[in-house]
Parts: C-alpha cells; structure tokens; sequence
C-alpha cells in the first residue's frame, strides 16, 4: 500500500504505515499500540467530520485500511496504492 499524507509518501503493508504514523506523534506512549492509535485516529475522525466510522472488531490490517479509506474519503489523504 502507498498513500500520501501532506504531500510525503508512505509505504507498506496499512498496519506498518499506521505504525509509522504512531510513531511520529508527540508522545508515541499515549498509544501504546497500533490498535489503540487506529482507535484515537477513528474518535478524531469521528469529532472532526461529524460522520460515522465503523471499524472491523478484529484484525489490525483490516481496521488499518478501513480507517485509511475513510480519512481519503474525507481529503485528509490520498490512496496511491492498494
């Protein structure tokens, strides 16, 4: 998968992206976890756009990509790659 954020390119299977992304927060240690960063980034979602977000329960590959389809839907990001 390969999708843009503000102009940089990421690359990866979605969890190493969204593990990137986690990463790259001001303090990584609030989000001890990939999951629980997909969560955070569902909630924000949630508040900012006023729209729904469901998540898959399991499998942090599939909740990963979910997210990342609705953050393209929304603008936030572009897909370049599946």
């Amino acid at each position: 998968m390969r999708i843009c954020i503000d102009e940089r390119t990421y690359e990866g299977s979605a969890t190493e992206i969204m593990e990137q992304l986690r990463q790259q927060t001001f303090d990584s240690t609030e989000y001890p976890d990939t999951e629980s960063y997909i969560h955070q980034l569902r909630s924000n979602f949630i508040r900012a756009t006023d729209l729904e977000c469901d998540l898959p329960e399991s499998g942090v590959e599939r909740q990963a990509r979910v997210m990342f389809a609705r953050l393209a839907k929304a603008g936030a990001l572009t897909i370049l790659e599946e």
